[in-house]
């Protein structure tokens, strides 16, 4: 008879050749075939949950399977061949004339469902032994062939309101692909408590319900079934729960995993270790930190032969809000490769030449001191955000000095402070000893939730917005870009030059 198990490791089918113990345990417990010479393997043991929950294990088919899994480890193939299998194995006898069941894989999104699509057909067409169950295909189904002769649907679709795709056949059979992902009914209105409600109910005898995925935010759907099932198999819900090493260990090496849990350790827990993230957790690991931070001196003395950027967090207004906060950051082609031997350390690529604030002075004062700090660096070209910048070039630009305006949105302000963080991870910063500056970083904190990851500056009592980070990350962006860090050096030589030919009103 079929099974995932075969259709997933068979060269004639979807070729996963190496599949792991723990990958071919997860299929047989899907199709609710024994474990045998599996149920020793220390892996296998892990998957399920420990003696007790391999001892409950149903002795046939659960109603529906949980897979939580590390990334990398073959998770929208098993799906695709589960989807196959599926169509193979339900009960069609009691449909009548002219129904045709569907299994339903759903993706998160519409532009991910090329993948699964283009994955199930290659394999049905190019395989001597599944071609003939092929029938027809169209952009978003393809119909096989039951033992029966019976015409079966496997639809790729993606989340839709109240799972309005999923309502239309009796259900085959359904798998979510990244449910982990999915809002539940109280967060969205494409959720998967809704599609899982429109199939539930429409399932013939044999099918299924594989849910599939790397965990991601400690809410929604999927935790929820986590938290009440996991280590409690049973007809109706099985729970498994697949690390990197377990389900994919040719690609996740020992290497390869302490060196993303270095740069990387919310990556690292939900992409190699299949646990859920931290709801909250620091930007950057304050040892990294300490290591990144030199001892002396505080400021840096301008060098004639260096690069410098700067960057500008301005106040909100007030005396009492948080204040002005000004980063200059030294930069130097990428470090060299040590070579065996060599007593001295590649040299940072970034360092903090200095770190300043300002409380009270108002802005007229405040840039006035700012632009002459950047004229004894060679910079007459600063950073700032697109909410104050606006407001306040006209000021700057009275002190000789440009504001660039860059408009943060939320994806590139999470990018500046993961380059951040990574630059950090890489030792390929180095961090003034200021101690505001320390505690401003150590303050930066990464939200997941189902939509994605945000970064969170939390106000402290003194009235500060972990003001020196956001300085820094911006400084560290645009220093990292070599066109936007070329062209804010263009505009400081022009400045140079002009100022070399007298009358220092000429236009800028």
């Amino acid at each position: 008879m079929i099974s995932t198990e075969s259709l997933l490791t068979s060269p004639d089918a979807f070729g996963i050749v190496t599949a792991s113990p723990a990958q071919r345990a997860a299929c047989r417990i899907l199709d609710g075939q024994p474990l045998c010479e599996l149920a020793r393997q220390t892996d296998v043991l892990e998957l399920v949950g420990g003696p007790a929950a391999l001892a409950a294990l149903p002795r046939s088919a659960p109603t529906e399977l949980v897979l939580l899994a590390a990334i990398r480890t073959a998770k929208t193939i098993l799906a695709c061949a589960a989807a196959v299998r599926m169509t193979q194995t339900v009960d069609v006898s009691r449909l009548g004339r002219g129904e045709v069941p569907r299994v339903s894989l759903v993706s998160l999104k519409l532009d991910l469902t090329a993948v699964p699509h283009r994955i199930l057909l290659g394999t049905l067409q190019g395989s001597p032994v599944l071609s003939p169950l092929l029938l027809e295909s169209t952009a978003d189904t393809i119909t096989v062939r039951h033992p029966s002769g019976r015409p079966v649907e496997i639809a790729i679709v993606a989340g839709s309101k109240a799972g309005a795709g999923l309502v239309a056949r009796w259900c085959a059979g359904a798998v979510f692909d990244e449910a982990p992902r999915m809002n539940g009914a109280s967060d969205a209105v494409v959720n998967l408590d809704d599609a899982r409600a429109a199939v539930i109910g429409r399932l013939l005898l044999g099918a299924q319900i594989l849910c599939i995925g790397s965990p991601w935010a400690p809410n929604g759907p999927i935790h929820d079934l986590v938290q009440e099932h996991w280590r409690r198999p049973s007809d109706r819900m099985v729970v498994l729960r697949g690390t990197g090493p377990m389900l994919n260990p040719q690609w996740w090496t020992p290497s390869r995993c302490a060196r993303l849990q270095e740069q990387d350790p919310t990556a690292y827990q939900t992409d190699v270790l299949g646990e859920f993230a931290d709801p909250e957790s620091g930007l950057i690991n304050p040892v990294a930190l300490r290591t990144a931070t030199r001892e002396s001196p505080l400021e840096l003395e301008p060098d004639p032969v260096a690069r410098y950027t700067a960057a500008i967090d301005p106040s909100e207004g007030t005396a009492s809000a948080n204040p002005w906060s000004l980063i200059i950051v030294e930069h130097s082609p990428a470090p060299r490769t040590p070579t065996p031997g060599d007593p001295q350390p590649p040299p940072k690529r970034f360092r903090v030449a200095l770190a300043r604030e300002w409380r009270g002075s108002g802005p007229d004062r405040t840039l006035q001191e700012i632009a002459t700090i950047c004229r004894r660096y060679r910079i007459s070209t600063a950073i700032t955000d697109q909410y104050s910048g606006a407001a306040i070039s006209d000021i700057s630009a009275r002190h000789g000095l440009k504001l660039f305006i860059d408009r943060w949105s939320a994806i590139s302000k999470l990018e500046a402070f993961q380059n951040l963080a990574t630059l950090v991870a890489n030792a390929q910063l180095e961090l003034s000893p200021d101690r505001q500056l320390r505690r401003d970083l150590l303050s930066v904190k990464r939200r997941t939730t189902q939509q994605g990851v945000t970064i969170v500056l939390p106000k402290t009592g003194d009235g500060r917005h972990a003001d020196y980070a956001p300085a820094l990350a911006s400084a560290l962006k645009h220093a990292s870009d070599t066109s936007i860090a070329d062209y804010i050096a263009a505009l400081d030589l022009l400045r140079t030059e002009l100022d070399g030919l007298g009358g220092g009103g000429l236009a800028w």
